[in-house]
């Protein structure tokens, strides 16, 4: 039986950096395996001190477009980790943006 997909934006396989914050102190970080409008999903270090439901900050690379493409600029603001999936390789973690947070929007 397929699996419903509950994800309400399009998702991306986007290679952007990312980071996660808890108290203003850098928690997680990698490159996200996918992005969204609504959320983003990366593989941290399998230590990360991190648990489902919490509110955290989070800061991404987004590169520029057009003429600015070889720039980058940062996407700052709030997100809840909603699922974490620790593994040999690492720790997934699913983060939904709060509102505001968008990766797509023009600076």
């Amino acid at each position: 039986m397929a699996r419903e997909e509950r994800r309400g934006s399009q998702r991306f396989n986007l290679s952007w950096p990312i980071s996660v914050l808890c108290d203003e102190r850098e928690v997680a970080k990698g490159k996200t395996s996918n992005i969204s409008r609504g959320g983003a999903y990366f593989l941290g270090d399998p230590s990360i001190p991190l648990e489902t439901g919490m509110t955290v900050a989070v800061r991404i690379g987004v590169p520029g477009r057009g003429e600015a493409a070889a720039s980058m600029h940062t996407i700052t603001g709030e997100a809840r980790v909603v699922r974490l999936k620790k593994g040999d390789a690492g720790c997934g973690i699913a983060l939904h943006f709060a509102e505001g947070v968008d990766p797509f929007r023009e600076p």
